[in-house]
């Protein structure tokens, strides 16, 4: 039996290099009821400072931190990140208050999470093509 190649699919491929142009570019973007500002090194140090990606932390929180840290005014920010009881506490007070739509919306927050991490990444990569040395 011959094996045909299934056309792939442009909507699913991402190249790299237009990754990078995206990110570079990157600006707020509007989830549902949010407006987030864009991932910087300094919410990338929240974030890990936070253990917002560890293993101990579920989906709807990683997501609802994320969103906190991205959409909240910076001084309500600064009043509780260096603390991590009060940052756990602020971010568990975000998810009470603003995810209402269940499955969906934390669907969404996940993947506007992801692709700013991805994009985030994705703005400091250098040409994987090759080289000569001489």
């Amino acid at each position: 039996m011959k094996k045909t190649k299934q056309p792939i699919d442009p909507e699913f491929v991402k190249d790299d290099e237009v990754i990078r142009i995206q990110a570079i570019e990157d600006g707020e973007k509007k989830v549902g009821n949010w407006t987030f500002r864009p991932m910087t090194a300094l919410t990338v140090s929240w974030m890990q400072r936070n253990n917002v990606f560890g293993e101990q932390r579920d989906m709807i929180w990683k997501a609802g931190a994320f969103a906190f840290l991205h959409s909240e005014p910076f001084a309500k920010i600064r009043e509780v990140v260096n603390d991590t009881d009060e940052f756990t506490d602020a971010v568990d007070c975000w998810i009470e208050e603003n995810i209402t739509g269940g499955p969906a919306m934390i669907a969404k927050l996940s993947k506007a999470m992801n692709d700013a991490f991805e994009y985030y990444m994705a703005a400091d990569t250098i040409s994987s093509g090759l080289s000569t040395k001489n």
